[in-house]
């Protein structure tokens, strides 16, 4: 009996603690949310930015499924002196790291490249402005995950270094220069305006909140106005994505980002399941369920002229795909094309690509951007 009373009483004492420490973790939120003004975001679900009359607050969430953890960064327009806190970032910035070209294209649509000092690689650069800077010295090549040059780095002293939270090689080395490092984690949003929203993320570095807000408003107009052209479409074509690497077929799921642009431009995905990222299939799972798709959509790194007999002597299994046979394989090659360093912000003009062929009555003088049939 004694022992019985013993473990109700800890459980009561334990019980009690923990309701302590949840109430003092609310009064700690309370008291943030009266300092700090939350900006509204309408599509991106990565990141929050707070506002107050001295400083903001930016929280970059980890993006896994049930996964609510961030990293939180103090911009200030006046750092204290002796604060050297890698999370308390001095804005607008004036140099700046960028180590993957997606991250370029916020800064390309903000038009504000001078800031931009290093970035990982020119490889499939097509912005004129940014090679320009390269050829001269100006915008410093610091090499690749797992290679950094930190010597280079960390002699160009920048505000900030904007990485990729998807690849982790050679950041701990980075760490250890006491430099910001700023995750950019908008490949995890699942819709396409979610991801062009970042630019809201990118602006305060640059000081250009006001220029980013109108930018993603005209943006949003046009793909919502885009999207309710397909929404009464009686006819809607099916259509798959991807193709065969190394033995494997990586295929977008049910709720993907790319099922719901497809979605959105009056298609339908045939893949049906709920899942958000993609996984791996084999050749045969695939064509079970495209076979008798009507369009197939790749996104390749192929020489120029890439085309049809080319697709085949990779496969030539991709014959037998109905998509092929009549003609509607929509390509991107993006040895071509900048898709990679400007897709983010321009997903009402990808948008429209796909709905020229899936629906080419409803933008009959439109000519695609980024997107070609197979020749």
């Amino acid at each position: 009996m004694k022992r019985y009373y013993s473990i109700c009483c800890y459980l009561l004492v334990l019980l009690f603690v923990l309701t302590s420490c949840n109430q003092s973790s609310k009064k700690v939120d309370s008291r943030f949310i009266q300092k700090y003004q939350k900006k509204d975001l309408e599509y991106a679900k990565g990141f929050e930015i707070f506002n107050s009359d001295k400083d903001q607050v930016l929280r970059i969430y980890n993006g896994k499924a049930n996964d609510s953890t961030y990293q939180e960064f103090k911009l200030v327009r006046e750092k204290l002196a002796g604060d050297k806190s890698p999370n308390t970032i001095q804005v607008p910035c004036e140099k700046i790291i960028c180590l993957s070209s997606t991250q370029l294209t916020y800064f390309f649509a903000l038009q504000d490249i001078n800031r931009i000092v290093a970035t990982n690689s020119s490889r499939h650069l097509f912005h004129e402005g940014i090679n320009k800077r390269i050829e001269d010295g100006s915008v410093k090549r610091v090499g690749k995950e797992g290679h950094f040059n930190t010597e280079l780095i960390a002699g160009l002293n920048p505000d900030l270094i904007i990485v990729s939270p998807y690849k982790s090689g050679g950041y701990d080395a980075l760490k250890n220069l006491g430099i910001p490092l700023v995750p950019m984690a908008a490949y995890d949003e699942k819709s396409p305006l979610g991801r062009a929203e970042w630019v809201k993320m990118i602006a305060p570095f640059v000081g250009k909140e006001k220029q980013a807000d109108s930018l993603f408003q005209k943006i949003a107009f046009r793909y919502d106005s885009l999207k309710t052209l397909t929404k009464k479409v009686k006819i809607r074509p099916t259509v798959f994505s991807g193709k065969m690497k190394s033995g494997t077929w990586y295929v977008p799921g049910g709720k993907s980002f790319y099922a719901n642009y497809f979605r959105d431009a009056g298609a339908k995905y045939i893949i049906e399941d709920a899942k958000q990222g993609a996984y791996p299939l084999g050749f045969e799972s695939v064509y079970t369920k495209a076979a008798n798709a009507d369009f197939w959509r790749i996104l390749v790194p192929e020489p120029l002229g890439f085309g049809r007999k080319a697709l085949i002597e990779q496969d030539v299994r991709y014959a037998d795909f109905k998509a092929y046979k009549k003609g509607n394989v929509i390509m991107c090659n993006i040895r071509e094309k900048p898709y990679y360093e400007q897709n983010a912000m321009k997903p009402d003009v990808i948008l429209a690509d796909y709905i020229h062929f899936f629906h080419p009555d409803l933008l009959p003088d439109y000519k695609p951007e980024f997107y070609e049939v197979l020749k």
